[in-house]
């Protein structure tokens, strides 16, 4: 991923945030279906930016252990503090 694409990913994301909340009692202003797929466009990861995306992650740690095990592989337990970080929660 190139900085600049990371940095403005970001950047709109802040952006659409902050847009979506309600500051000082005003409302947010309304977010047609073409500016929501602009957005999205934006935000959403081109083609090899979500390389983890790829990796058929197990959610049953059992499971895992005893593919790994039986191919003498090591294992890669992957942990978020904010929820699961493939989603699976």
């Amino acid at each position: 991923m190139s900085a600049c694409r990371g940095i403005r990913s970001v950047l709109v994301g802040v952006a659409a945030a902050l847009a979506s909340s309600s500051l000082g009692g005003a409302e947010p202003p309304a977010l047609s279906p073409a500016r929501f797929q602009e957005i999205h466009d934006l935000i959403k990861p081109g083609p090899g930016e979500a390389r983890w995306a790829e990796i058929p992650w197990m959610a049953c740690l059992w499971e895992a252990r005893k593919k790994a095990a039986a191919e003498g592989k090591p294992l890669l337990l992957w942990m978020a503090t904010e929820g699961n970080p493939v989603g699976m929660t």
